[in-house]
């Protein structure tokens, strides 16, 4: 789809006539497949996946595409969003899972008036805060990927061998890495935030007062979070809850940050029970 002045890549699942669910991916030099366990949303739902500009099948940078490393700002990717729920008449349900997390953060600053509804998942409104208890034995785990390894020069392969080098991070069910690397096998990585990320030219991903600005906004807010999440501590999500006035918080057992994947009954039932109440 063209939106905002680039060419999106949206994929649909469900009958058009529910209320949308848009999903925003993190990464962000992932895409939105990791993610499609939210097709049996449809059930309560019309869900929407896009890939956001610079991933996927969506616009990229030369050499294939023609965006430039400051048109991957986050607040424009912001805007994407804010023009695909446009597109479907709006508002609509938004679910931002990590870096997807802190632009519907920004979506909510800069579009309010199209989000009905805000799932915060795996995410974090806040900086600064204490490694989770148990990373430094899972980082053990982690392979090490060098961002300058000739061998990783093709498009998106330095961000496939860290999602691999990365999983023991990730999921916190080990016995299920084979089934994991099965789900990454079929992620369309892309390089394009690499250089302007290292070169430290992208803003945060988030608004500089997420707190503030979702009092502001002031919609229902489900705050989706692993209990075992060893990227953004549950901590974080706990205090963005206490920080929150009527918000909802769901801590996902046995569940790291992939909670989707590692325990994906509860979460999509926190997810279905927060968008029908």
């Amino acid at each position: 789809m063209r939106l905002n002045g680039v060419d999106l890549h949206v994929r649909r699942v469900g009958d058009p006539g529910r209320p949308p669910l848009v999903v925003v991916h993190g990464g962000p030099t992932w895409d939105h497949s990791y993610l499609s366990v939210a097709d049996r949303l449809a059930d309560t739902a019309h869900v929407v996946y896009l890939d956001l500009r610079g991933c996927g099948r969506s616009a990229r940078t030369p050499p294939l595409g023609p965006l430039t490393d400051d048109q991957l700002q986050p607040d424009l990717l912001a805007d994407d969003v804010a023009a695909l729920i446009r597109s479907l008449g709006g508002p609509a349900d938004v679910l931002g899972f990590s870096f997807g997390g802190r632009i519907a953060m920004r979506l909510a600053e800069q579009h309010p008036a199209v989000v009905r509804r805000l799932i915060l998942a795996s995410t974090t409104a806040y900086t600064g805060f204490a490694p989770a208890a148990g990373h430094a034995e899972r980082a053990a785990l982690r392979t090490d990927v060098a961002w300058d390894d000739p061998a990783l020069s093709a498009d998106g392969a330095v961000s496939r061998a860290m999602a691999y080098g990365d999983a023991p991070l990730q999921i916190w069910r080990l016995d299920r890495l084979d089934e994991w690397h099965r789900v990454l096998d079929q992620v369309r990585f892309s390089s394009d935030y690499n250089r302007p990320f290292a070169a430290g030219m992208l803003r945060p991903g988030g608004p500089d007062d997420p707190v503030a600005v979702l009092r502001g906004w002031g919609g229902p807010v489900l705050i989706l979070h692993g209990e075992r999440d060893l990227c953004f501590p549950v901590e974080v999500a706990r205090r963005l809850y206490a920080d929150l006035p009527g918000s909802i918080l769901a801590e996902i057992a046995e569940a790291g940050h992939m909670a989707h994947f590692d325990n994906p009954g509860p979460w999509l039932a926190a997810i279905r029970d927060f968008l029908r109440s």
